[in-house]
């Protein structure tokens, strides 16, 4: 991990008004490498920052509260690589060739227990499969951190 992309991306959220950590910075780039992406430049670490406060806002919004707990940043960092990744995605720019793909799970049913890696389904269909499942991460886990809003 290139220590100037951390910066990069602390300093962009902190522009937006985050208070989010360094450490939080770190475990979201970390978790775009873990998939394969390392095409970074000074426009992707701007959106990748606007990704994490987009998500970091939806859980705050979602919550009533004003401050992300640490256990939810797993959570958090998974949201933020699929809105980024997405963002990519809507505009054309994002090349599937780098990320790892060949253990998506193209169907996942919990009553009796069903998980399904179609390795005949396309790479389209796969990412897809893969955005949606970062993007909605750990929505059962936000109801434990819900207040009631007066």
């Amino acid at each position: 991990m290139d220590n100037a992309n951390l910066t990069e991306v602390c300093g962009n959220l902190e522009d937006m008004g985050s208070s989010l950590p360094e450490h939080f910075c770190r475990m979201v780039i970390r978790r775009m490498e873990g998939i394969g992406y390392t095409a970074w430049d000074t426009t992707g670490l701007w959106n990748l920052a606007f990704g994490i406060q987009k998500a970091e806002q939806e859980i705050l919004d979602y919550c009533h509260i004003d401050v992300i707990p640490k256990k939810l940043y797993p959570m958090l960092c998974d949201r933020s690589c699929g809105q980024y990744l997405y963002g990519l995605k809507q505009s054309g720019k994002l090349e599937i060739e780098g990320i790892d793909l060949s253990g998506i799970l193209t169907s996942l049913t919990e009553g009796d227990v069903k998980v399904d890696f179609d390795k005949g389904a396309s790479d389209e269909t796969r990412l897809d499969v893969l955005l949606g499942m970062m993007m909605n991460s750990g929505k059962g886990q936000l109801t434990c951190y819900r207040k009631l809003r007066f």
